[in-house]
């Protein structure tokens, strides 16, 4: 599953390092600034979600907490937004994979496109990135329902 994108991580691009403002300051230092799961598009804004907690995570363990997100989001399309899944995208399969990933891919914002691959580390050993996911439309929560009490193999 190509979901990149996704997680914490230091980006030198416009979308990373580039929405960095000195009103930050003192609390938060260039250095530690962190970019969270968005899409390329254009803009400065700094969102909460996208910046925010993998900033503060960061700050208070560089090396533990701040290493990805938990929250699962495919930007594969392209798009403004992550995709989006309908109740019959809601399968077993969607679920196996989602917690089968214990890597988290990066491309960072700037004209040098690196790609950063990393493992998911938990105490050492390397296990499932992701807790959560979004983002499934209303309709799916009868299949999100029936599906969690039955999925056991995380």
């Amino acid at each position: 599953m190509d979901v990149f994108g996704c997680g914490s991580f230091e980006d030198p691009g416009p979308h990373g390092s580039g929405r960095y403002s000195m009103q930050m300051m003192p609390e938060v230092e260039e250095q530690s600034f962190r970019k969270g799961s968005q899409p390329g598009m254009d803009g400065r804004n700094c969102y909460a979600d996208e910046h925010y907690l993998p900033t503060l995570f960061y700050m208070i363990d560089p090396v533990g907490i701040a290493n990805w997100s938990v929250t699962y989001v495919d930007w594969s399309e392209g798009k403004w937004h992550p995709k989006s899944y309908r109740a019959q995208d809601v399968t077993y399969e969607l679920w196996k994979n989602i917690t089968s990933i214990d890597e988290n891919h990066h491309v960072t914002s700037d004209e040098k496109k690196l790609k950063q691959i990393k493992p998911c580390l938990w105490n050492g050993k390397k296990r499932p990135c992701y807790l959560f996911a979004r983002k499934f439309y209303p309709e799916a929560l009868n299949t999100l329902m029936h599906l969690f009490p039955n999925y056991t193999d995380i």
